[in-house]
Formats: C-alpha cells, structure tokens, sequence
C-alpha cells in the first residue's frame, strides 16, 4: 500500500483526517465534492478535479471541480470529457505525475479563460471489485514546488480510501433507490387495480342515473361529474406513467430522451430528429433531468394536440450555465393573440420552479419554437 511508504508524521496525521473527513454519510453528489477538496488540502494543491468515468470506461460523464470560481468555469465552457492529459490517465489506469503540462506529448489546447497550469498529478480511483470509478487530478502547489514522490504516495492512498467510500455510498444510494422503487411499484398498482376500478364504478352508476327520470339542472350535474371523473382517472393514469417512467432513472439522460421522442414518432406519427451534446448527463441532477423529462413530454403533447406538424426537431445542449431544451415544429403556427393554453402554462411554471426560462417564438404558417432550460447542477 502506499501509504507504507509515507515517513512523515505530519503527512500521516493528514492522510488520516482527509479519510475521516469524507467518511461521514452523505449523497454522493456531496461526497465527491469533499473527496475533491480533501485531496487538494492534502498536498497542497490549488486546484483539484474528480473525473467520473462513463460506462464506456474511456470518457468523462462527469467533472467535480476545486479552485475555480463559477464565474471562471463558466467562462472556460463544456467541462472536459477525457481527452489531452486526462485521457491518459484514463487510458493507462496508472498514476501520472506531470512537472510541465505543457510540455508533455499528450497536451491539449488550453480554452482561453482556462487558469494556467503547470505542475500535474492524476491518481486512479479504484472501487473494492477493481473497477476504475474515476480519476483525481491535482494542479500546482500553492508553494509553487512541483508534486513529490511523497505526495503521489499520499494521493494513491487517499484514492483507494475514497474508493471505498465510494462504495458504501452508491450501496447505500441503491438500496434507498430499490426501496423507493418498490413503494412506487406498489403505489401504481394500488392506484391501477383499486382506485381506478372504484371511480370506474361510480361512473356506471351515475351513467345508470342518467337512464332514469331527471330534470335537466340535475342531468347538467350528473353530466359535469362524469367529466369529471373522466379528468380524474386520465390524471391518475398520467401518474402511473409518471411512475413507471421513474423506474428508468438508472438509464443515461440522452436514452430517456430519445425514448421519449421516439414514442411520438410511433404513436402520434410527428416524424422526430433527437441532437443532445455529449455529457449532458453529468449537468443535471435526478429532479432536474426528471422536470426536464417532464417538460419534453409536455412540449411533444402540446405539438401533437395544436401544430399539425409532420416534422418536430428536439434539441438539448449546454449552454452557459444553463441546460437547454429547445422543441421546433413545422405545424401551423401561434396566431397573434391567441390564448396561452394549459401546457404552456405547464411548461414556464415548471421551467420557474427550478429558476429557469421558457419561450416560445411562433408565428402562423410558420411552425412553433418552444424554448426551455435550466440551471446546469452544481
């Protein structure tokens, strides 16, 4: 182990704070920030980054940054997916320490607002079952010295210990996911098998009422609670959808996506192009990439009841700090005036709730522009 290798108390002593200090229970989403922050104070570094592998093992689906302000990384753009230096960490699986970055085979452009640095050391993170779960990257010493054999030591030691709080996090993740899933499962079938057969029920016999002998006041009433209840069970139905829908979140954001798209194009026979950018997946949190889901399928309902479109083009991006989903048609067209329905409405209050945007730019004969986003996750 490499810790064995460290001689200096002190070294030791913070070795075993940095693993205390992200011992403590947490999301994940927290602990990788911590683990980031830790590895930094632990030799020194002024900027650190933990890079997430993708299921391919090959990029980067997500990036946890120390260092740089929000202004700053805002202004450097897309997060890197593995390419350059990063990338040959990932390629070997090895620790690489770098004394010029600039000067090594495997350097990359540098993005204009991209602070400079110097001094490189990427370290592994490998889980008990030996999988690579990602890579710890630390940039220049604030005394200005260039990384140690010690403190690549110390880095590979704390790696292997964040591994294995790594692990217990995503075990503790997954077992309130599974029991989460089961009382959903439960919920749907309880709402299908019971609660939609009673109003079923209660329909039929208001539908009997309606056979006998009524004035025409109570025949309005009887009428209006059929509605009603009609209203009532396609709302009960849209949640077990919903429901089912959660069971998927283990799925990358761009599958969902496109799964959703392409039920429109079997269903409603709207022809649908999907564009979304690479990593999108790692911008946004489960509740964000949940409302966003929800957003697409309300914009697509809202073409397919009023544009008379052939055509819809869906497209999700990063752009800024924002992640954005935009809906265009081919259809027929808002006309000057007309009143805001029901899904538009849907579409801002949702876009709203998570202190994002929503337009729409339309004009008649000339199909439909539906603009939302929202703020990419921290």
């Amino acid at each position: 182990m490499a810790y064995h290798r460290i001689r200096d108390p002190e070294r030791l002593h913070a070795l075993i704070d940095a693993m205390l200090l992200i011992g403590a229970d947490g999301q994940l989403s927290t602990l990788l920030g911590r683990i980031v922050e830790a590895s930094c104070d632990l030799v020194g570094a002024r900027y650190g980054a933990l890079g997430v592998l993708s299921a391919d093992g090959t990029t980067l689906s997500r990036f946890v940054t120390h260092g740089v302000d929000e202004a700053t990384r805002r202004a450097i753009g897309p997060l890197p997916h593995g390419a350059g230096v990063l990338g040959e960490v990932i390629r070997t699986g090895d620790v690489l320490r770098v004394d010029d970055l600039h000067a090594h085979p495997s350097a990359a452009g540098w993005p204009t607002a991209h602070p400079a640095m110097t001094h490189f050391l990427g370290v592994p993170v490998t889980t008990n079952d030996g999988r690579v779960f990602g890579n710890l990257y630390l940039t220049d010493r604030l005394d200005g010295q260039p990384f140690s054999d010690e403190d690549e030591d110390a880095v590979a030691a704390f790696g292997r210990a964040a591994a294995l709080v790594i692990d217990q996090a995503t075990l503790r993740q997954q077992l309130r996911e599974s029991t989460l899933n089961e009382e959903r499962a439960r919920l749907a079938r309880e709402l299908h098998d019971t609660v939609i057969q009673r109003l079923f029920g209660v329909g039929l016999a208001l539908q009997l009422t309606l056979a006998g002998s009524l004035d025409e006041h109570s025949r309005e009433h009887v009428n209006d609670a059929l509605d009603d209840l009609d209203v009532t069970i396609r709302e009960i139905r849209t949640t077990i959808f919903e429901i089912d829908r959660d069971q998927e979140e283990h799925l990358p954001l761009v599958t969902r996506v496109r799964t959703v798209c392409d039920e429109v194009t079997a269903r409603l026979g709207v022809e649908t192009s999907v564009s979304v950018t690479d990593g999108v997946d790692a911008e946004l949190d489960r509740a964000s990439a949940r409302a966003l889901l929800t957003a697409l399928r309300e914009a697509l309902a809202n073409v397919a009841r009023h544009a008379r479109a052939s055509e819809v083009r869906v497209s999700l991006v990063v752009v800024g700090a924002s992640v954005e989903l935009t809906v265009r048609d081919n259809g027929v067209g808002i006309a000057p005036g007309a009143p805001v329905g029901r899904g538009l409405e849907n579409l801002r209050a949702r876009a709203a709730e998570f202190d994002g945007t929503f337009e729409v730019v339309s004009a008649p004969g000339e199909g439909t522009l539906l603009r939302w986003s929202i703020p990419r996750h921290e």
